[in-house]
């Protein structure tokens, strides 16, 4: 079991550096589009892009349910943040019995947020071995990658999608369309956001 966690932590860990570079986006979504295609056939890309999304929050809540100690996930923020607030309090009132008592907590306070950034990172990269093939499929559809040049792709290529969707107070615009976000990955986010909590809540009932 080890060995696959490892296996697949590995995987994840390649994955985030390899979406830095065009060649391996593609060559990833190109590996997963005859599983992803099909779902092109629903025919709104913002259905599509809803749909991917609702399996995102479904994979992360399950992956967070079994790989995050959530008792000690709360338990191990009380103690910090109790810890931070002596702290201060401390400083702020030059009380440096208090500093020196506090000073012999303070390497299990670091020990305690280790374990919590390692849990955090662990649960990270067994997210995006699904994530991220999802996202670099949605970009290469969305921006028909297949059809421009190597040497100029960009993470978002300048050209327009052919992707319309209808969105309030804008009527409608290409899914490439751009505030802060494109609008296809604010879209993104915002469903894998939305469904993942009501996963997240029903899966620690």
């Amino acid at each position: 079991m080890k060995i696959v966690k490892n296996i697949v932590m590995f995987i994840g860990i390649a994955f985030m550096v390899g979406i830095f570079f065009p060649a391996f986006r593609i060559s990833l979504a190109q590996l997963v589009d005859p599983i992803l295609h099909p779902l092109l056939s629903l025919g709104k890309i913002h259905i599509v892009i809803f749909v991917l999304a609702t399996l995102t929050a479904l994979y992360s809540s399950i992956i967070q349910r079994f790989t995050v100690d959530h008792k000690f996930m709360i338990e191990a923020q009380k103690r910090i943040a109790e810890f931070q607030k002596k702290y201060l309090k401390a400083v702020k009132e030059n009380n440096q019995f208090l500093l020196r008592q506090l000073e012999k907590e303070k390497a299990e306070i670091n020990k305690i947020q280790a374990e919590l950034m390692n849990m955090n990172f662990r649960t990270m990269f067994y997210t995006v071995v699904v994530t991220i093939p999802i996202w670099v499929w949605l970009w290469y559809v969305i921006y028909d990658i297949a059809h421009l040049d190597l040497s100029n792709v960009g993470s978002y290529p300048n050209i327009v999608s052919h992707f319309i969707v209808t969105v309030p107070f804008a009527g409608d615009i290409h899914v490439s369309d751009a505030f802060i976000l494109p609008w296809w990955l604010f879209w993104y986010i915002l469903c894998s956001i939305a469904v993942g909590q009501i996963f997240r809540r029903i899966l620690q009932e």
